[in-house]
């Protein structure tokens, strides 16, 4: 799939480096500082015109309807009200989330004034640590739909082979995209697990976008809880 728009990738990275964010025009080509892994949490269309955020698909112009997820998400995820046992609660500006007491948590300024909040356990491999991240864009200028779809050409592009985008009703958001694969680390060795990553897109209201993104070595993404994490989160204005 090429790609011909001037394209904003945010950027998380397990290991030595913390986060990236570059512009490209037609190049989705992510080039970590340093030698870390690179993890594509979003990819937004620097374009003027907003898109749809509404779950009423036939009310979208053509182009959008062709976006629209017919797919299951690969493992079930539902939104979980409450407290669970042994986590705390994290009130950001534009989401509140419950995670396990022990992960660390860290705050890392982005371009557009705003925070995205990382939060990190050890895994098996130093270089590619649980984590969970939120990204809020206040003033995205592509919906939460539109970016999913650009993040799985994205995926694709790089020769992921498991990729589900679905539809997903979230309190709080109007629309609501969940991404689920696997992939193979950037600079990973042969020995080297694939990391498992979900992404949930949340749609808050004309220009809200929240996106979570929870990510861990394949085998160790149930064990270390990520789902019941995600399954906390909630976007707000």
């Amino acid at each position: 799939m090429v790609l011909r728009a001037a394209i904003r990738v945010v950027v998380i990275a397990v290991g030595t480096c913390s986060w990236a964010s570059r512009t490209h025009d037609g190049d989705v080509t992510v080039r970590p500082w340093r030698r870390a892994t690179a993890l594509t949490v979003g990819v937004l269309l620097t374009m003027t015109a907003c898109g749809s955020g509404s779950n009423d698909t036939a009310r979208l112009e053509p182009r959008l309807q062709r976006m629209v997820p017919s797919q299951a998400p690969a493992a079930s995820v539902t939104p979980h009200d409450g407290q669970p046992a042994g986590t705390r609660q994290v009130k950001g500006t534009y989401f509140t989330l419950y995670v396990p007491a022990s992960f660390q948590e860290k705050s890392v300024p982005q371009a557009n004034g705003e925070q995205m909040v990382m939060f990190d356990a050890p895994s098996s491999n130093p270089a590619t640590p649980v984590r969970v991240a939120v990204v809020p864009d206040p003033a995205s200028t592509q919906s939460a739909l539109e970016s999913s779809y650009l993040v799985e050409g994205l995926k694709q592009s790089q020769g992921v082979k498991d990729l589900t985008r679905s539809t997903v009703k979230w309190p709080g958001a109007q629309n609501a995209i969940l991404l689920q694969w696997t992939s193979t680390a950037a600079g990973a060795g042969t020995h080297d697990e694939p990391l498992r990553t979900w992404q949930l897109m949340a749609q808050v209201d004309g220009r809200l976008v929240v996106t979570i993104v929870a990510v861990a070595p394949a085998g160790e993404f149930d064990a270390a809880g990520l789902a019941k994490i995600v399954e906390t989160f909630r976007a707000n204005a």
